[in-house]
């Protein structure tokens, strides 16, 4: 091989890196973690009463603290803020539970009237692609019961993939929210998902007894989705702690 074509074809190798670099450089820059207000999370989501009462319809501030990963594309991290924010309003089979975590992160319940939930939505975005999930379950899962008690429920979302839920009921705990002494019933779900996506998570969460309000939510899950570009990886953590159990707007 001569000289001179040992040349052009380094300098063709080098280009392709460096185009490569610049991709991944461009993608590392073009993902984004955007907080919200709480104005335009009441905005967006259109709360058309708000109750002031506990556990009443309206917004919601939590102090936060966690953050989701993902390893796609080389890698990303969204932190999120020190509050977020949730809603209640009607809808879906009664009431329709929102926590926005960011622009691009969100995640929804449907709970019926006597507490159970129908179903839930989450919302992912990545280097501006959405990631928009749709769980269904067979019948309404009882988010309610007796100290001591478990329950399975299993739930299954668009792409085929299934998750087994397994709930226990911790007890009835008392926690401080803004100075005031608060009455909850601390649930505990561990989720099997398989299929398309495989993943384990653990949440625990505490509920204002007769209410679809959640007092203070603790989240760690790591699932592993099949993909047009490989396996991704997704954890996420997070601990959200109610400010007040009347709502602000």
């Amino acid at each position: 091989m001569s000289r001179r074509k040992q040349v052009l074809i380094a300098v063709g190798v080098a280009g392709s890196l460096l185009v490569v670099g610049a991709v991944v450089l461009i993608l590392a820059f073009w993902d984004r973690a955007t907080p919200v207000s709480a104005e335009d999370v009441a905005a967006t989501l259109d709360v058309p009463v708000v109750e002031e009462v506990p556990g009443g319809y309206g917004l919601y501030v939590y102090e936060t603290s966690g953050f989701e990963t993902t390893d796609a594309l080389g890698g990303a991290r969204h932190d999120y803020p020190d509050e977020t924010y949730l809603t209640l309003r009607p809808g879906g089979c009664g009431t329709l539970v929102r926590w926005q975590a960011l622009e691009q992160r969100w995640s929804e319940w449907d709970f019926c009237d006597d507490l159970a939930v129908a179903g839930w939505q989450s919302f992912n975005e990545w280097y501006g692609v959405s990631n928009h999930d749709v769980w269904s379950c067979g019948a309404p899962v009882p988010m309610a019961g007796e100290p001591g008690e478990v329950w399975e429920a299993e739930c299954a979302k668009q792409n085929g993939t299934t998750a087994v839920n397994r709930f226990e009921v911790i007890g009835f705990e008392t926690l401080e929210i803004g100075g005031e002494t608060v009455e909850t019933l601390h649930i505990r779900q561990t989720e099997t998902q398989t299929g398309e996506t495989d993943g384990t998570g653990v949440t625990d969460v505490w509920m204002l007894p007769g209410t679809p309000l959640m007092v203070r939510r603790t989240d760690d899950s790591t699932t592993l989705t099949q993909s047009r570009i490989g396996p991704v990886e997704h954890h996420e953590e997070y601990v959200l702690q109610l400010t007040s159990i009347v709502p602000s707007g």
